[in-house]
């Protein structure tokens, strides 16, 4: 059984795994990329598969930096999304599956813990606010409802898939063409979090964690982009049978850049790279990831 300081120690990735496990769990499919809200004609049908890869090396806490711990996760997601007028203006509704692979070892441990299993399920959509495809401006609110319906351990909680709690993530974003190439984008996100009633046979609560998501992106041609992300987090603090956890509260920065390329009319691959530049009460990762889209 594990003992009240090991129980705290180990709360610190439960914090963490949820700002770095990014569409391999329910409440980080939120992480958007860029031109995400460029909107279809109603009637268009998206097929996206994510394939993200999150590696850590050191965990950057507060009281220092621990070089002996370790992250890896290896995923997967599917996300269909319908573009129709069924709600008076345009909106997406869409359905988020995904699966993970995950292995952490913990500051402080001697050894690693690992597990794998299909994720939370997500459901929601956007709500445009603003469709001007000739301008190139869009806004959008993305609501997105975490349903824990993934595989879940309460003794490898930290590991598991599936996070055994209800959430909710919502994302404002504001998208415009400055020059007949260039494209700037700014989201604001919220991601809410109910209880886990079987967090090492005790209940976890978590603040609200909020970023900021913001790209610019270029046009080399009509069908290849690059474009550069940053990312800001703060919040999540945690709290564990009624106890709060000192040193649990995440901020972080992440840069990166993206490069997108249309095979074809219905057919996109893009590549991403992104590499936390600062971190607090949390994993020092990076990410790269592989996605195809299909337009139907």
């Amino acid at each position: 059984m594990k003992t009240k300081r090991d129980l705290l120690k180990n709360s610190l990735i439960g914090a963490t795994l949820a700002a770095t496990l990014p569409l391999s769990t329910g409440v980080q499919a939120a992480d958007t990329n860029a031109k995400d809200f460029y909107s279809a004609p109603s009637g268009t049908q998206l097929g996206v598969l994510y394939l993200p890869n999150t590696q850590a090396s050191q965990y950057d806490s507060e009281t220092g930096t621990f070089k002996d711990a370790e992250l890896n996760v290896q995923a997967v997601a599917y996300r269909h999304i319908w573009f129709t007028d069924i709600c008076g203006t345009l909106c997406t509704p869409q359905v988020i599956l995904s699966g993970a692979r995950v292995k952490a070892k913990l500051p402080g441990a001697t050894q690693s813990m690992s597990d794998s299993g299909l994720g939370d399920a997500q459901i929601g959509g956007t709500l445009f606010l603003l469709n001007n495809p000739e301008q190139r401006e869009y806004s959008g609110l993305l609501s997105l409802l975490t349903v824990p319906i993934g595989d879940y351990d309460g003794h490898a909680a930290d590991v598991s898939a599936g996070a055994n709690r209800w959430g909710a993530t919502f994302l404002l974003n504001y998208t415009r063409g400055v020059s007949d190439k260039w494209t700037l984008e700014g989201s604001l996100e919220a991601q809410l979090y109910g209880n886990n009633d079987d967090y090492y046979g005790q209940t976890q609560s978590q603040d609200p964690l909020y970023r900021l998501q913001a790209f610019a992106s270029y046009d080399f041609t009509p069908s290849t982009y690059g474009a550069l992300r940053l990312y800001h987090a703060q919040g999540g603090e945690l709290e564990i049978g009624g106890t709060r956890i000192d040193n649990s509260r995440q901020e972080y920065t992440q840069v990166g850049f993206e490069v997108g390329h249309w095979l074809d009319v219905r057919n996109q691959v893009m590549f991403t790279y992104a590499d936390n530049v600062d971190s607090e009460n949390t994993f020092d990762s990076s990410q790269f990831m592989l996605r195809f889209a299909h337009v139907y």
